[in-house]
């Protein structure tokens, strides 16, 4: 696994640091000097995952070009890269330790096929779906 400086943008989206720039600090100092025009930044895309954790052979990233003026929200934040097999094998446990427990829960469907759940459920057994059973 490995993990990855990144600053979080308004809480939801994920951005590598530009080049040249190595923590939050200069990343707000960059931000500040390009108030009111349109900054290049480089963002993590969450595809086949759930942020922060992300998958290696599939990482992608999409460069936008955004109006520093509209962030409302900019904090350090640290992305981790799995290999497949890594994120898959901890993804079984958070199912077995967290999903056993939801409601939304199918032993049919979800113990032959944990894919269900890739873009569903966090690392850490974050999900917004998650309704504990009665």
């Amino acid at each position: 696994m490995k993990k990855l400086n990144v600053a979080l943008i308004n809480n939801v989206q994920y951005c590598k640091f530009p080049n040249g720039i190595n923590n939050i600090k200069d990343f707000i100092e960059f931000l500040n000097g390009n108030y009111h025009s349109f900054v290049e930044l480089e963002f993590l895309i969450e595809e086949g995952c759930v942020a922060p954790f992300y998958i290696e052979e599939d990482l992608k990233t999409e460069k936008q070009y955004w109006n520093p003026s509209n962030i409302r929200l900019v904090k350090e934040a640290e992305a981790s890269i799995l290999r497949r097999w890594e994120y898959e094998e901890k993804l079984k446990k958070v199912i077995a330790e967290k999903c056993v427990h939801c409601v939304n829960y199918s032993e049919d469907a979800c113990e032959q096929d944990f894919k269900s759940h890739i873009e569903h459920i966090d690392l850490n057994g974050e999900c917004y779906g998650y309704e504990k059973k009665k």
